[in-house]
């Protein structure tokens, strides 16, 4: 009986250790993919606040150049106009621009090994 009992033994100390080394290593997959998100995250914040000022001095200088044939208060209307039909067509496309892409990442990100 007492080999019986060493087994069982040694069968709970070999399952507690694979327990262990598993929660282990799926804290390791998440902080990988968390940082691998959170990277993604910055880098399309970052790209999005260039895009952003790339965008307003490049409005800026359009504005000036509509301006010469318009006026400069038609020219900011002309220019409000064109940003309110990006607008209505990013809302109109808005499931293929922005929620299936990021979507997309994230099933990839936590799904494909």
């Amino acid at each position: 009986m007492s080999e019986k009992q060493n087994q069982i033994h040694t069968l709970w100390a070999e399952m507690k250790e694979m327990l262990k080394l598993n929660v282990d290593y799926a804290k390791l997959t998440v902080a990988e993919k968390m940082t691998l998100l959170l990277t993604t995250a910055a880098f399309a914040l970052l790209g999005f606040v260039l895009i952003s000022l790339f965008m307003f001095f490049l409005s800026l200088a359009i504005v000036r150049c509509i301006a010469t044939g318009v006026g400069m208060i038609w020219a900011y209307f002309i220019m409000c106009g064109f940003y309110m039909i990006l607008l209505g067509v990013i809302i109109a496309f808005r499931k293929q621009l922005i929620i299936n892409p990021i979507a997309r990442f994230v099933s990839r990100l936590f799904f494909n090994p």
